[in-house]
Parts: structure tokens; sequence; C-alpha cells
């Protein structure tokens, strides 16, 4: 194995994240190694001293490691904020059209009361605000990347996340809480309704081991 491969296999196994992030990050390290190697053999030195030579100069490999685990965990972070933006309106517009025609109208269980409309708007509202919170987050991220300077892009997207996915745990427990809380039977309503309250509140628990396990290497 020549002093390339060695490094990067080195690097390979220093990253954990997405395998298609990481085949780019390592592809594009490999192919400034090998173009900085062609360097040195132009200049005149053998293809093992060049190599080393080009292996020197890109850098120790705990350092590069660290800096790219950090752009692997900014490009995880953005692939989760995309998911919470697809996936919250969906499953919002899913379950609702899912109680409308496999169930009609929640009044043949019973008029709730009053503060039930008004927990639930809350709730409507703190879905509604989880995505609008991600998009501005991904936004402010594209203007800050464009900046020297100025707050970390990965900071500013990591709170993103941590605010957005807080937004939506919250709507989902304040959801199945008032119901619960009103009456239990309105949980499960139908089979399409109880899966997807079940999906959501799956999607809900991987954003938020993401979020975390993110900011506990961050």
């Amino acid at each position: 194995m020549n002093a390339i491969e060695a490094y990067i296999g080195d690097l390979d196994r220093r990253l954990s994240g997405s395998a298609g992030a990481k085949a780019d990050l390592l592809t594009e390290a490999k192919d400034g190694l090998t173009d900085a190697a062609e360097a040195y053999r132009a200049g005149g030195f053998d293809e093992a001293e060049a190599e080393s030579r080009a292996v020197a100069d890109f850098g120790p490999a705990d350092l590069i490691a660290r800096d790219y685990q950090a752009e692997l965990g900014l490009r995880r972070d953005i692939r989760v904020l995309w998911e919470l933006i697809v996936g919250v309106p969906l499953l919002i517009l899913g379950w609702d059209l899912a109680r409308v025609f496999s169930s009609g109208d929640w009044s043949r269980l019973g008029q709730p009361p009053s503060w039930y409309f008004r927990v639930i708007g809350t709730a409507d509202t703190l879905a509604a605000l989880s995505p609008m919170i991600a998009i501005a987050g991904l936004i402010a991220a594209r203007l800050l990347s464009r900046r020297p300077g100025g707050p970390s892009t990965a900071r500013v997207v990591s709170w993103s996340l941590a605010v957005a996915v807080g937004l939506n745990l919250l709507a989902v427990a304040t959801y199945g809480g008032a119901t619960g809380l009103l009456e239990p039977a309105r949980l499960i309503v139908s089979v399409p309704c109880a899966l997807l309250s079940a999906t959501w509140i799956l999607f809900s628990m991987r954003l938020t081991v993401a979020a975390r396990s993110r900011r506990a290497t961050a």
C-alpha cells in the first residue's frame, strides 16, 4: 500500500457519517493528493518520495479528519432539516385526509370542550412553525456561507435543527396529550389515522435522536 492509499484509509477509519458524503470527501482528498504527488514527480522525485511529500503537505490525518467530520455533520444536519421540511407537512396533511375519509366528523364522539380547541390550535401553530424554522435556518446558512466571518454556518444550522425538532416534538406531545386527556378513544379514530400517528411519533423520535447526537459531537 502506497502512502496516499494508507493516508486515505486512515481518514476513512476516523470518519463517521453518510457513506455517500464520506466517499465524496475521500475522493476529493485522494484527487488532491494524487495531483500534488504528480507535481513532485514532475520535479524529479521518485514515486514513493513524491507521495510522502504530498501526504505531509496535506496535513496530519487527525486534524484533517476533524475538519472533514465537521463537514459531514453539517451535511447531515442539512439533510435532516430537509426531511423535517418535507415530512412534517406531509404527515399533517395525510392525517387530516385520513381522518376525513376514514372517520368523518369528530362530532360523533361528542362535542369537545372549548379548551381542547385552544390546545389543538396551539399544537397546530407549533407544527407549522417547525418547518418554517427549518427553512429559515437553511436560508440563513446559505447567506452566511457567502460571507466570510460572522456566525458559523454549522452553528446556525445546528441551532435551527434543534429548535425545529423541538417544536415538532412539542406539537406531537400536545396533540397526543390533549386528545388522550379528553378521551383516549379519539387517539385511534381509524386504522389509517393510528398508523399515521405512529409514523409521526417514530419520525419525530428519529429527528430528535439525530439532533441530540449531532449536538453531542459538535
